[in-house]
């Protein structure tokens, strides 16, 4: 917005959503001569939304036609005055309306609302904003700055409070969503070999229901970051396509933790390489906090609409995306802010998944295949718990605050600590097709069922029994695991994640044992407070020593009258042949 410095100029600003998502918004500005002899001649305005329709401008009344350029993430509306108002103290007023879906997204059961901020204007003597929603919505889960007043479902703010800054407001607590992956695999080697899928992993934000993956895998495994893995055989030249059902629910508020994250999260790699003499620089020096460093990255770096329209940019390492901040896309925002909060000392890492925006002018999204995003997450000790920032879309939105609150719009398919480029994010097992693998749509409430198992004894290996767990739905289940302590077992508990659809292995120390044979017995294992129980068969460590050392006495016996007989065939050929 530009104004000329002679005048005061005040705004209210009204944003009215509609039950479509649609906002109706109008401003209407008081421009006050200071002088007597000097009057305004034409105004400009803009704005952070690139998607405006019904454009309307009246100067006391009068419609104005304007002129509207859009650029980039902005669009500018320019008109001249059709009334000249002369006089010091004299008052000129002039109304702008449009109508937009780039203020409020609505998904599911949610609505998020973004109204971003103005530019600094040192014209400005007040600012007024009027939010009204539809009727009938709950209060907001979360708003921010807080209202001066709220009226039923009208909202007012006023003040310094939102000079400069965006005003957030989400409401509703959880969302759902509903999705079909595809996966792409060919084994080009010459023998049989075993690869591996990521699927979708539950997050501090989110929870993941498979509800079918065809065709089934060999086995699902866990990796130290949480991701799920799920490996197939496959033969040689052999291709297989996989398709997965599965269901994301979206909690606004993270969950905590049940661990602490490993020192392995504050290392350097070869993307993450905060020990380049870049990031040795005086401006980076006090960059200590979370807040501080997501500041200075979605200030700092310049988002490259260009560049996703050049040749695909590769992965590039952390110092030189800092080094060429002019040109920036998701993976740079997200690398350079991992690598300042490990150099500061806080775990962080990358996570890749995809990313729903109604507009990518203002949200966009930078990884090629299907639509897939890259943004950051630290863990916070205090809460003890990880938190996911946006600092790409704070930058392309100028402004909105993806540090306090996320979205329900972010939905994780791959999370990047150890490792910072695998496993492969779902949308990239394409092997050359030009195919659509992605498809995530709103869905009502979802029964996420409690979880259910079976056990069965494996095996006795030693002093320990080992005992299958087999989990039968499709949430993967962390909890606590406590196993009674009977005459045979020791008592056991501990914490423990069990892959959907697959089995984890535990082990129980033996506490007794028979002192010949076996003795059948029951292992009781409570699986967060549900009780569960199998079989088991427990025998004499002296048994499986007296059994092994009677295998070995008979074979001894067998190998010497087979010798023995040997000896006699030969010494009865040479008293033959004498």
């Amino acid at each position: 917005m530009f104004a000329i410095a002679k005048f005061n100029t005040t705004y209210q600003i009204y944003y009215n959503v509609t039950e479509t998502g649609k906002t109706h918004v109008k401003f209407v500005i008081n421009q006050k001569n200071n002088l007597s002899v000097v009057y305004a001649t034409d105004f400009g305005l803009s704005i952070n939304e690139t998607k405006l329709e019904n454009i309307k401008v009246l100067d006391e009344g009068t419609p104005v036609k304007a002129d509207v350029i859009k650029s980039l993430n902005q669009t500018s509306i320019t008109f001249p005055f059709s009334s000249k108002v002369v006089g010091k103290d004299k008052l000129h007023t002039f109304t702008i309306e449009y109508d937009t879906p780039d203020i409020t997204t609505k998904s599911g059961n949610t609505w998020q609302i973004d109204i971003p901020r103005l530019d600094q204007d040192e014209n400005v003597t007040a600012q007024t904003v009027i939010l009204t929603v539809p009727t009938g919505f709950s209060v907001p889960a979360y708003i921010d700055p807080k209202p001066d007043v709220v009226n039923g479902n009208i909202y007012y703010f006023s003040g310094n409070k939102i000079s400069n800054k965006s005003i957030s407001a989400v409401f509703g607590k959880t969302q759902y969503y509903r999705g079909k992956l595809d996966y792409h695999l060919t084994n080009n080697d010459s023998s049989k070999t075993r690869m591996e899928i990521a699927l979708p992993p539950d997050t501090s934000y989110q929870t993941v229901l498979i509800k079918s993956i065809n065709p089934p895998p060999i086995n699902i495994n866990f990796d130290n970051d949480g991701n799920l893995l799920a490996s197939y055989d496959l033969l040689s030249k052999e291709k297989k396509d996989i398709s997965v059902e599965i269901i994301f629910r979206l909690d606004f508020l993270p969950k905590p933790s049940k661990s602490q994250p490993p020192d392995s999260l504050l290392s350097k790699s070869s993307i993450w390489n905060f020990d380049h003499s870049v990031f040795s620089s005086p401006e980076l020096s006090s960059l200590k906090t979370p807040k501080s460093i997501y500041d200075f990255v979605s200030d700092k770096l310049k988002y490259d609409y260009e560049k996703l329209n050049r040749e695909r940019p590769g992965r590039v390492p952390a110092a030189e995306s800092l080094i060429n901040y002019r040109s920036a896309i998701c993976t740079d925002f997200t690398d350079v802010f991992v690598s300042l909060a490990r150099k500061a000392g806080i775990h962080s890492r990358e996570l890749q998944g995809f990313a729903i925006t109604q507009n990518p002018d203002l949200k966009p999204l930078s990884l090629t295949q299907d639509v897939l995003h890259a943004w950051p997450e630290y863990f916070d000790k205090a809460k003890s718990t990880w938190i996911q920032v946006d600092p790409t879309w704070a930058n392309t939105t100028r402004g909105i605050d993806y540090f306090n609150k996320l979205d329900f719009n972010h939905i994780v398919f791959v999370i990047h600590g150890e490792n910072s480029e695998y496993p492969l994010t779902a949308g990239a097992y394409k092997n050359g097709l030009k195919t659509k693998d992605i498809s995530i749509e709103p869905t009502e409430i979802v029964d996420f069922p409690a979880p259910k198992f079976t056990l069965q004894f494996v095996k006795q290996e030693g002093e320990n029994v080992l005992i299958e767990i087999k989990n039968l739905g499709g949430s993967s289940f962390y909890g606590s695991l406590r196993s009674d302590e009977t005459s045979y077992l020791e008592k056991l508990e501990t914490w423990v994640s069990v892959p959907p659809l697959f089995t984890k292995t535990i082990s129980l120390k033996v506490r007794n044992t028979p002192y010949f044979g076996n003795i059948n017995s029951r292992a009781i294992i409570y699986l967060n407070g549900a009780r569960y129980d199998t079989g088991v068969s427990i025998g004499s460590a002296s048994n499986q020593a007296l059994l092994l050392s009677g295998i070995g006495g008979f074979l001894a016996v067998v190998a010497f009258w087979a010798r023995h007989l040997h000896l006699r065939r030969q010494k009865q050929k040479t008293s033959l042949y004498r």
